[in-house]
């Protein structure tokens, strides 16, 4: 089994597809699960279609918001926010629409600043991300960062703390402390939690505790905690799988400590630095989508722990 034979059962839960600030006036084409699909606010609320009017196949996503319809550019069809077209312009009056004219619509919410969509039945909620309106927390954030791989294999980069020192020595880590920190992961229904009690290091001078959440499919919340005195770093990254081979991350970091503008900036171009070094090595991991046999690629027990959960987690999905 591989990533993309999930597809049809990830459907079912809710993915970041846009930021809600770039939803204005105009449709905006996304692509989700190798589905084109166009966004529209109309009559100030969020709609989701399949990207293709029923007539003559012309992407709606050319077409224009015209109060609470969508107006396609090719022959004018006007389709309310169900769907359901409710204009025909070459049609005279008296004849009916036919019950056939409608596009397939999906859910859509706005949440964190982020548009995100189910294309079934939702099976899961949105993750939490208490931190984001909680005003004590400061927050920057890094993308849409478009990679050309797969979401699950970003995913699993994301929390692969052996490569640290190798891919971000003197950031994350440095070759004269190369073992791994052992980690017992535990299952919370759709979640995997673990935590680890991380080493000091040039971007993290202080000794911290890391507290992950991997969300199924493609969230993960991760808290970094400075001990007694309370400050808390905070990552929320969050992958659209938009097909096996390319995916764009969303990615949040917040805090609740001080740091000055030149600090800031300083740790915004090293996260940035840091994904940059990633996507090299990413971009060019073979097979492209992630593996979900485990026979399929060696693993470490302790090193791959994380990995080897993660997905035995995913591949439930395809068999439940």
């Amino acid at each position: 089994m591989i990533e993309s034979d999930l597809w049809p059962a990830l459907r079912h839960y809710w993915h970041p597809v846009a930021m809600a600030k770039d939803l204005r006036e105009k449709p905006l084409a996304v692509c989700l699960l190798d589905q084109r699909l166009a966004l529209f606010r109309l009559g100030g609320q969020l709609a989701c279609f399949r990207d293709l009017c029923v007539h003559r196949g012309t992407p709606l996503s050319l077409g224009s918001v015209e109060g609470d319809r969508i107006v396609c550019a090719y022959h004018g069809w006007n389709y309310n926010r169900d769907g359901v077209c409710i204009r025909i312009p070459s049609l005279p009056s008296d004849r009916p629409i036919p019950e056939k004219a409608r596009v397939d619509s999906f859910q859509c919410t706005e949440r964190y600043g982020l548009v995100w969509v189910c294309m079934g039945e939702p099976r899961a909620a949105i993750p939490a991300f208490p931190e984001y309106d909680d005003p004590s927390f400061e927050s920057y954030f890094i993308g849409p960062t478009t990679w050309k791989c797969s979401a699950a294999r970003a995913m699993e980069n994301f929390v692969d703390q052996a490569h640290f020192p190798w891919v971000h020595e003197g950031i994350l880590g440095d070759r004269q402390h190369t073992e791994f920190i052992p980690v017992e992961v535990e299952r919370h229904g759709e979640e995997l939690r673990y935590t680890m009690d991380d080493r000091p290091n040039p971007m993290h001078p202080v000794k911290h505790r890391r507290v992950y959440r991997m969300h199924r499919p493609f969230t993960i919340h991760q808290r970094k905690e400075r001990g007694e005195s309370g400050e808390v770093e905070v990552a929320f990254y969050t992958n659209a799988p938009h097909s096996a081979h390319e995916s764009t991350s969303f990615f949040y970091v917040l805090r609740n400590f001080k740091l000055s503008p030149g600090e800031i900036l300083e740790r915004y171009e090293l996260d940035v630095k840091i994904m940059m070094q990633d996507k090299i090595i990413v971009e060019n991991q073979r097979p492209e989508e992630l593996p979900l046999d485990l026979s399929a690629e060696l693993h470490l027990k302790g090193p791959d722990a994380v990995a080897i959960e993660y997905r035995r987690l995913l591949s439930e999905v395809g068999v439940s």
